[in-house]
């Protein structure tokens, strides 16, 4: 069964999506533009209606943008891992994929294949984790991030606003 940005956001069950760290972020800041369309998904994620995934390095910025200086509200330190841990206590659905030797090892050679330094070694992580736990659709804002892992089978299939935007050329 085919799966769009459309489809999860009615609720449509698929295989799991892996949620990245800005859909959790525009969710939790009300004053985040994106709040009003990641909020809806990220409860339906909670509740199971939709089949979501994250992992802990996301969770770890996700944490970190709440405490950042300019983030609207910004939370203070206790507040944000409060914030955090709902996301994935129970009874949350949304899942949190390891980090074990073979994700490590994954995220490797996926940083020296695409060449990747500095902050982006955490983009490999990421789509290690979700490549190891064979989970290759997801929602993003952060397209660049993202697509130089297109050629490993990962697609960006939401949110909406994201997969409906003009692509740049």
């Amino acid at each position: 069964m085919p799966s769009t940005a459309a489809e999860a956001a009615q609720g449509v069950k698929h295989s799991p999506f892996l949620f990245d760290a800005g859909v959790f972020i525009a969710a939790l800041l009300a004053g985040d533009p994106r709040h009003r369309e990641a909020r809806p998904l990220v409860e339906q994620a909670r509740r199971g209606e939709l089949v979501v995934c994250t992992t802990p390095g996301i969770l770890s910025e996700v944490y970190g943008a709440l405490t950042w200086e300019g983030a609207q509200p910004r939370h203070a330190p206790a507040v944000a891992a409060q914030a955090v841990r709902l996301l994935i206590a129970p009874p949350s659905a949304i899942r949190v994929l390891p980090e074990d030797e073979i994700t490590s090892l994954r995220a490797l050679e996926l940083a020296a294949r695409y060449q990747l330094t500095a902050r982006r070694v955490h983009d490999a992580r990421h789509a290690a984790a979700a490549l190891v736990a064979s989970v290759y659709e997801i929602f993003t804002y952060d397209l660049e991030d993202w697509q130089v892992f297109e050629p490993e089978g990962l697609r960006i299939v939401g949110p909406p606003s994201t997969v409906n935007r003009p692509q740049k050329k």
